[in-house]
């Protein structure tokens, strides 16, 4: 079982919960194969950290018990079944539960691709036929996917696309001090895709002229401007992108994730986009 998260993880979850059942009751009667791909699929199932339940006595309470994580959500959508699932997971655990869930759901079609996902979700993307749509659901830890992939799913025409953004992790990666190191760059390089795209946030400090020495370079404070720059980097790439993307806090308040939603085929993004944002904005 995978252990981790807290009533932010359950809310994540209801969200693409209700998604898959309205995408695939929007293409029940179109010719479309139905795909769903969970990058990062973890093992089928969750429940908060002992650690959290501890630290936060009665806060999650009412989360203690075993959920069904994002892989056992996709397989109980019957109002059309997906056709093939395929889920990505390179933890050998969390692997073995899924191929457990695989053995009792014998009539279904699920792939299950032991490795990193910033490798297999291209070749996955490749492999789409014309005949073929997919949702995919890019739920990392914390900064493992990497642009090249977004654009990778981007390019198809063919993906409805959840990301979930890891705001808090990139926000401790960008100082409000200094510009990130040499260890610390590379990591902003492959989530945003160029060093150009968060060299922005930075600016030399006020107090600074243009003849002092070792200028100070400072970032605002705060992390808006952040998910806002990675909601118009993915707007660059995708053929729309929902309006509306769901901030998930932990009980202290704090920003964890931001959860975007893109669709890359023009046709049915517009119906994409419609059902996505009415979810997160009245969910």
């Amino acid at each position: 079982m995978h252990s981790f998260g807290g009533p932010w993880t359950q809310e994540k979850l209801e969200i693409l919960r209700r998604y898959l059942d309205a995408y695939t009751t929007a293409l029940r009667n179109q010719p479309f194969s139905l795909i769903y791909v969970d990058a990062f699929a973890g093992s089928g199932s969750w429940r908060p950290r002992k650690s959290d339940s501890e630290d936060q006595a009665g806060e999650y309470d009412d989360f203690a018990e075993m959920h069904l994580g994002s892989s056992a959500i996709a397989l109980g959508i019957d109002d059309r079944r997906f056709d093939k699932l395929v889920f990505v997971e390179e933890n050998p655990e969390y692997v073995a539960s899924l191929r457990s869930l695989r053995e009792a759901n014998q009539h279904r079609h699920i792939e299950i691709i032991d490795e990193d996902a910033n490798q297999a979700l291209p070749r996955i993307c490749e492999q789409l036929r014309d005949s073929d749509r997919a949702v995919v659901f890019l739920d990392p830890y914390a900064t493992e996917t990497s642009w090249s992939t977004i654009e990778r799913i981007a390019e198809t025409q063919k993906i409805d696309c959840w990301i979930l953004f890891p705001l808090m992790a990139i926000t401790r990666l960008l100082s409000v001090d200094q510009v990130p190191d040499d260890s610390l760059a590379p990591i902003l390089d492959r989530v945003f895709g160029g060093r150009e795209h968060w060299e922005e946030f930075y600016s030399t400090a006020p107090q600074q002229t243009f003849w002092s020495e070792g200028l100070a370079q400072q970032r605002e404070r705060g992390s808006l401007q952040i998910a806002d720059k990675y909601r118009q980097r993915l707007e660059t790439i995708f053929a729309r992108v929902a309006p509306t993307r769901r901030v998930l806090r932990n009980t202290r308040n704090s920003q964890l994730f931001d959860l975007f939603f893109a669709a890359s085929n023009p046709v049915g993004a517009p119906v994409a986009i419609r059902i996505a944002d009415h979810i997160l904005r009245n969910w």
